[in-house]
C-alpha cells in the first residue's frame, strides 16, 4: 500500500477534525442551513443512489463481506496474486473502522446538526446526550473500504476515483445536515490510521503498488524474427 497517501490523508483529516471542533462546525452548519446550498439534489439523490448500489440499506456490512468473500476466493485460486490480499486488507480496515465508529457514537453521543437546527438552541449540550453524530457512519463505511483500495491501486485515474467517492460522501453528509465537519473528518482519520497501521505491519504481504507501466503486459514477439 502507498503509505505516503495514507499518511497525508490521516494528516489532512486530523487538521480538518481539529478545525471543525475548534472553529468551523457550528458556523458551517448554520451557514449551509441559511443558504440555498443545503440538501442539494446532487448530494441528496446522488448519495441515495450510491447507497443502493453498495447495499447499505440492505445490510450495512454487505459490501465489506462481499469484498472479503471475493478476496478469499481469489487467494484460493491465485495464492501469489496481489489483488486478493488488497481486497482482504480493505475488508479488515473497514471492519475496524466501522467497529470504532460504533464505539465512538455510543461513547460521545453527539447531536446531529439537524437536531440542533430544529431546536434552534446552540447553547444546549451537544455531547453525551445520546446522539449519533460523531464520527460519521457513512464516511466510515466508504473511507474504510475505498481508501485502502485506493492506496493499493497503481492506476492513477482509478485511484482518484476511489478517493473521490468517500470525499463526495463526506461532503454530502455535511450538506444534508446529518454531520458536522469534524464528524466526517474523524471517520476519515480513523480509516486512514487503520490502513496505515495495516500497511506498516503487513508491508511484505502488501507491498506498495507498482507503477502502471511496470505492470503492463510485455509486447508480443514478432514472429518474422524467428
Amino acid at each position: 500500500m502507498n503509505r505516503r497517501l495514507l499518511g497525508w490523508t490521516a494528516l489532512a483529516s486530523a487538521v480538518l477534525m481539529l478545525l471543525g471542533l475548534l472553529v468551523l462546525d457550528h458556523p458551517l452548519a448554520q451557514w449551509l442551513h441559511a443558504s440555498d446550498l443545503e440538501r442539494l439534489p446532487l448530494f441528496a439523490g446522488g448519495l441515495g443512489a450510491l447507497d443502493v448500489v453498495v447495499g447499505i440499506d440492505v445490510w450495512y456490512w454487505l459490501a465489506g463481506w462481499t469484498v472479503f468473500a471475493v478476496g478469499c476466493l481469489g487467494l484460493a485460486m491465485q495464492r501469489r496474486a496481489r489483488w486478493p490480499r488488497v481486497f482482504l486488507a480493505a475488508w479488515a480496515v473497514q471492519v475496524a473502522t466501522l467497529a470504532t465508529m460504533i464505539f465512538g457514537k455510543d461513547t460521545f453521543g453527539r447531536l446531529r446538526p439537524q437536531q440542533v437546527l430544529d431546536a434552534g438552541d446552540w447553547t444546549q449540550p451537544l455531547w453525551f446526550v445520546g446522539g449519533g453524530s460523531f464520527p460519521s457512519g457513512h464516511t466510515s463505511f466508504y473511507f474504510g473500504l475505498l481508501l485502502p483500495l485506493a492506496a493499493a491501486c497503481p492506476i492513477r485515474w482509478l485511484r482518484a476515483l476511489l478517493l473521490a467517492i468517500p470525499v463526495y460522501v463526506a461532503l454530502a453528509r455535511i450538506d444534508l445536515a446529518r454531520h458536522f465537519l469534524s464528524d466526517v473528518a474523524a471517520a476519515a482519520l480513523i480509516a486512514a490510521l487503520y490502513a496505515l497501521l495495516l500497511a506498516t505491519l503487513a508491508r511484505r504481504w502488501l507491498p506498495d503498488p507498482a507503477p502502471a507501466a511496470a505492470i503492463a503486459p510485455p509486447p508480443a514477439r514478432d514472429s518474422t524474427n524467428r
